[in-house]
């Protein structure tokens, strides 16, 4: 019988005959033990959503950079309005392909939102810029290229934009 009890509450067993105040002890130590783990659990827990927010921020961050690059090989003549005859040869090309990698960023930023990578918070705004971008008359101009001749790509960006891949 002892064998049993000695399974069943080893810390009963070993105190058995002592006094009742180190039984005590004991219990309020089992205590502590116990909050301190639920304390440490949860200060992991909110260690790994700021670890992930973080990661995300990063993420988005990065997205944001590419998009200043691309930015870069677009004329502001371009950003306010003008089409891509206004501009020489080599610059129309240049800005042409940055226009191209704008559309596959935009489409690429509208999967990993749909993928759940990038806040609601960055979509919104970002959502907001690319509508407003492909009506620019260069970006309409080169869009138009794009989806007559990539009829099955940027689904995203067509879903986006209000169109189907016809």
């Amino acid at each position: 019988m002892t064998v049993v009890l000695l399974w069943a509450d080893p810390i009963r067993t070993i105190t058995k005959g002592m006094g009742s105040g180190l039984i005590q002890a004991i219990e309020t130590i089992k205590t502590v033990a116990s909050l301190a783990t639920v304390v440490a659990v949860i200060l992991t827990w909110r260690q790994l959503r700021l670890v992930r927010k973080q990661a995300t921020t990063t993420f988005e961050d990065r997205l944001t950079e590419q998009y200043r690059r691309i930015m870069e090989d677009i004329p502001t003549d371009i950003w306010l309005g003008s089409e891509l005859k206004a501009l020489g040869a080599e610059k129309r090309d240049r800005c042409r392909d940055a226009i191209y990698r704008y559309i596959d960023l935009s489409n690429e930023e509208a999967f990993l939102h749909d993928k759940k990578r990038v806040t609601d918070e960055a979509w919104v705004e970002w959502s907001q810029g690319i509508k407003t971008n492909m009506k620019l008359p260069a970006f309409a101009e080169v869009w138009a290229v794009v989806k007559e001749k990539s009829p099955a790509s940027f689904e995203e960006l067509r879903a986006l934009c209000g169109m189907t891949s016809n």
